[in-house]
């Protein structure tokens, strides 16, 4: 029983090991991405295009080390191939041997003279043996370079090709770190230009103040204006009747001495 209980709980902390490392590993492989693209972006242009030029001018020496090997191995097959060549050429001549000596056992000789010395018939018959074996495993041996010899042109064929391919990349690249070469010098001029920018609205508000200020100004001046005409017209004059002498009196005598009664008046007129 606890032996289960035991089982199941390693069970279970390797489960969570195993949950927690995946997590972890995928929190840090996100973080060293958006680190990564944050850093690459806060990298110049410029310095960019100085990278990938150096990476391509490193082609040119990997280029030279693939040259050589390419002549090497021109070499091994220019070698392999003279070889092959010698080769069948004594197997030419080791198949006339075999041959002859096969027909002179088959005439039935006891003896048998090759270039002044003179064999049995059962030396012969060894050396037949021998040399029909050598013969057999040194035709195995060409096939074998021969094979060997086609692979190795189909390598260098692929090689060349490869090379051709790669040189002309190379170029195809040049041509377009230059061609964005130029378009970054247009940006970088653009913003060169465009380096001082103003914000015109502090002036446009500043012209619009200016503007109601002279505006209330000739409106006060016209007003002035205004107002020194209507005040400078001639007003009519109203003829004014003279006063008699007795209201004259009157009106002195009651500004002095008071309003009199209306008898007094009244005896005054008789």
């Amino acid at each position: 029983m606890f032996k289960k209980i035991g089982i199941a709980a390693v069970a279970v902390a390797v489960v969570l090991f195993l949950l927690n490392s995946t997590m972890l590993g995928s929190y840090t492989s996100t973080a060293f991405s958006k680190i990564h693209g944050s850093f690459k972006k806060q990298v110049p242009i410029e310095f960019e295009i100085d990278r990938i030029k150096h990476e391509i001018a490193q082609l040119v020496p990997d280029m030279k080390k693939n040259l050589s090997a390419v002549a090497e191995e021109m070499v091994a097959i220019d070698n392999l191939k003279e070889e092959i060549t010698v080769t069948k050429g004594n197997l030419q001549e080791q198949k006339a041997s075999i041959m002859a000596m096969t027909e002179d056992l088959d005439r039935g000789l006891q003896t048998v003279s090759y270039k002044g010395r003179t064999y049995s018939a059962a030396r012969v018959r060894e050396k037949l043996a021998a040399d029909f074996n050598g013969y057999q495993r040194c035709e195995k041996d060409v096939k074998a370079k021969e094979q060997l010899l086609d692979a190795k042109e189909r390598g260098l064929d692929a090689a060349r090709e490869q090379l051709s391919s790669i040189r002309a990349q190379k170029q195809e690249l040049e041509i377009q770190v230059e061609s964005l070469e130029a378009e970054l010098k247009a940006v970088r001029l653009a913003q060169t230009r465009n380096k001082f920018h103003f914000d015109d609205s502090r002036l446009a508000h500043c012209k619009g103040i200016l503007a109601d200020i002279k505006n209330r100004l000739k409106i006060e001046k016209t007003q002035e204006e205004l107002s020194g005409q209507f005040a400078n017209d001639p007003t009519i004059a109203v003829e004014q009747k003279a006063k008699s002498t007795p209201e004259l009196s009157r009106e002195i005598k009651a500004y002095f001495q008071g309003p009199e009664s209306p008898d007094k008046v009244a005896a005054e007129r008789k």
